[in-house]
């Protein structure tokens, strides 16, 4: 072999492992490529917009930033969530990557409370609400205790204000506790009530405690004198549906009564025949008489003029006969024997 040829084999030799190391080093460049892509590169399925120029970026290591489009910057370092824009306030909740929650402004995009609470809720009305030792509090925007921390924590109950007033609950050995608070602290409805429904949109509201039920109006003066066996605010009317004695009725909020008999349902009693031999419980409709509900109890109705037979105390009938109903008191309780009239003949 001349020289010529071991020169060009040479330079061959030594192109040839260059673009074997030049293919190398790209492709491990490629495989760095990807698998920081996968590890921490952009998931725009996460991103958020929390306002006009702030948006929540997401990326594939289930980390997001918050970005400040005006600015062309991000304004957070890496956290695990942010939650979207409050309706009533203008700072919002995140969580860091270590687990705990703090408050940036929607609008700047900037932490303004540090990550540091176990539980946080979006603030409303100017006031956030935190978990510290397993009780709920409320904070203002600098970070200051505005209702200290005597709320039980509840797992999935929102605490949030609503024209001045916050409801919360807790679950206490066998039932749940309800309560009111004002923004000043100052608790309007106390921890004996089992049950307060949020206003309607003239700010009255339902309650109930080991008395029954109770109408507050929006500055929580109650509007009947007293409680009654259940309440529930007439969706579409001016009134409230009130049952007392097993009776319902419609009330507006003065005490008038606008409709003086209400039912929630009705049906037909049945009773069994032997008209076949080879069918001996086939049922018959009973014409004469029909079983109304109020609430959870019952009533007998002549179906033919409408008028009340029984009122609304009893958990249920069948018929025996053609002609004798029995009335059950409660669930296991074998209960009276009445004709189709209301009058008891069989204890």
């Amino acid at each position: 072999m001349n020289t010529t040829a071991k020169r060009i084999l040479s330079i061959t030799w030594k192109v040839g492992l260059g673009l074997a190391g030049l293919a190398a080093a790209v492709f491990v460049f490629l495989l760095i490529c990807v698998w920081y892509e996968k590890s921490h590169g952009r998931n725009f399925s996460r991103d958020l917009t929390l306002s006009k120029d702030i948006v929540v970026r997401g990326f594939n290591d289930n980390t997001v930033r918050v970005w400040d489009k005006a600015a062309c910057k991000y304004t957070t370092g890496k956290l695990r969530w942010v939650a979207g824009p409050p309706r009533r306030d203008s700072l919002t909740v995140f969580c860091s990557k270590e687990g705990r929650r703090g408050f940036l402004n929607v609008r700047t995009g900037r932490i303004v409370i540090p990550a540091q609470y176990r539980k946080a809720w979006q603030f409303s009305e100017g006031l956030g609400a935190v978990v510290w030792d397993e009780h709920v509090g409320f904070i203002d925007r600098k970070n200051r205790p505005v209702i200290e921390y005597v709320i039980p924590f509840e797992k999935g109950f929102d605490y949030i204000f609503r024209d001045g007033y916050c409801t919360v609950k807790y679950w206490d050995v066998d039932k749940y506790r309800y309560a009111v608070f004002r923004k000043d602290g100052r608790m309007v409805l106390g921890w004996d009530y089992r049950f307060i429904d949020e206003p309607d949109g003239n700010g009255y509201r339902v309650a109930a405690n080991d008395d029954g039920y109770w109408l507050f109006d929006k500055d929580f003066r109650p509007v009947f004198p007293e409680p009654v066996d259940y309440m529930e605010l007439a969706r579409g009317y001016s009134g409230v549906y009130v049952t007392k004695g097993h009776v319902k009725q419609l009330l507006d909020f003065d005490g008038t009564v606008l409709e003086p008999f209400i039912i929630d349902d009705t049906y037909r009693l049945k009773y069994k025949t032997k008209i076949h031999s080879e069918d001996p419980d086939e049922y018959e409709l009973d014409p004469d008489v029909v079983v109304y509900r109020v609430g959870r109890w019952e009533g007998l109705m002549d179906a033919r003029t409408g008028k009340v037979i029984t009122p609304a105390e009893y958990w249920g009938f069948e018929m025996v006969s053609k002609d004798l109903i029995r009335a059950q008191f409660g669930h296991n309780d074998e209960g009276v024997v009445m004709d189709k009239r209301g009058k008891i003949v069989k204890q």
